[in-house]
């Protein structure tokens, strides 16, 4: 009875060992994003991380086009972490965007594990999750008001609307004199008739250093100026008129010019952080608004380059 109990207590302690050797050397990968809702334009990304024994597998990670339906890569990088003398990790990062508003299925991606002292691979799939690309969000907050009673309208002589009309074509007639003259008298100054559009755009961004970013108005003009100074050098570069165009018809007119993603990334976060100081009252620190303007001429450069 002792040997049988001796027996069984070793052979216990051995499927003990097999199972947690099995458990070591399996491969363990995980899938994660960062976020599940972005605006058009707006950056994600996708975390592959795979746990396992050194110097047993080898790992082939998804190859990606830079475009897929709905959504377009824009960075993939590989990252390897030691974690003790054993296990080891690899994190695979990859960004995506998208300029499809709508809620699309971001698809499964499959990595192949081969171990190295085995022909049998394993295969693996990271997690389909679904993404919601939506344009910039609408003002709800303002109060909704009470419908006001109809008032009667006040009924006004004719005589009155022919000394108005009389007095606007007076108006009119002296204004036109008025500009004849000033026009004739001032001639065109160099910088508006010999300055490119690229040269103009550097001059105004650099007229913005004069601005204390220490100061919340002045914060709130320069971030105003360098979307307008921007806008301005597209309008003269692609003739549609950019300037009355929102942050998301802007990106989608520069995308339909078959700009880079990572260009159009670069534009999304800084115009929206112009939207936030000039519509939320957000104070950004010192740093980011230097870094947006230096960001803007940077652009700026690579447009004129890709278009000269």
């Amino acid at each position: 009875m002792t040997n049988w109990k001796n027996w069984n207590f070793l052979l216990t302690i051995a499927f003990v060992c097999l199972s947690i050797n099995l458990c070591i050397a399996q491969p363990a990968i995980q899938s994660s994003v960062n976020k599940k809702k972005i605006l058009i334009g707006e950056q994600f990304t996708l975390t592959i991380k795979a746990d396992f024994p050194k110097n047993i597998y080898n790992f082939r990670w998804p190859i990606l086009s830079d475009s897929m339906a709905h959504f377009e890569v824009t960075n993939s990088r590989i990252d390897s972490l030691y974690t003790d003398q054993n296990l080891s990790s690899i994190i695979q990062t990859i960004t995506f965007t998208s300029f499809d508003s709508g809620k699309w299925v971001l698809p499964s991606f499959l990595v192949k594990v081969d171990p190295i002292q085995h022909d049998t691979a394993f295969n693996f799939y990271t997690d389909s999750v679904p993404i919601i690309v939506s344009f910039s969000t609408s003002d709800i907050t303002r109060q909704i008001r009470d419908i006001k009673p109809i008032k009667e309208a006040e009924t006004i002589g004719s005589i009155w609307y022919w000394i108005g009309a009389l007095i606007v074509l007076i108006l009119l007639i002296a204004l036109f004199v008025w500009w004849k003259k000033v026009k004739r008298k001032t001639p065109l100054s160099s910088s508006q008739s010999k300055l490119t559009a690229y040269e103009e755009a550097m001059q105004e961004l650099k007229n913005l250093e004069g601005y204390d970013l220490s100061i919340r108005e002045e914060v709130k003009i320069f971030h105003s100026k360098i979307g307008l100074i921007f806008k301005k050098y597209l309008s003269r570069r692609y003739q549609p008129a950019y300037l009355n165009k929102t942050t998301d018809e802007t990106l989608l007119l520069l995308k339909s010019e078959n700009h880079n993603h990572e260009l159009l990334s670069k534009l999304s976060a800084i115009l929206r952080c112009g939207d936030a100081v000039k519509f939320a009252k957000y104070l950004p620190p010192i740093s980011d608004s230097r870094d947006c303007k230096k960001s803007v001429e940077d652009l700026i450069e690579v447009i004129q380059k890709i278009k000269s």
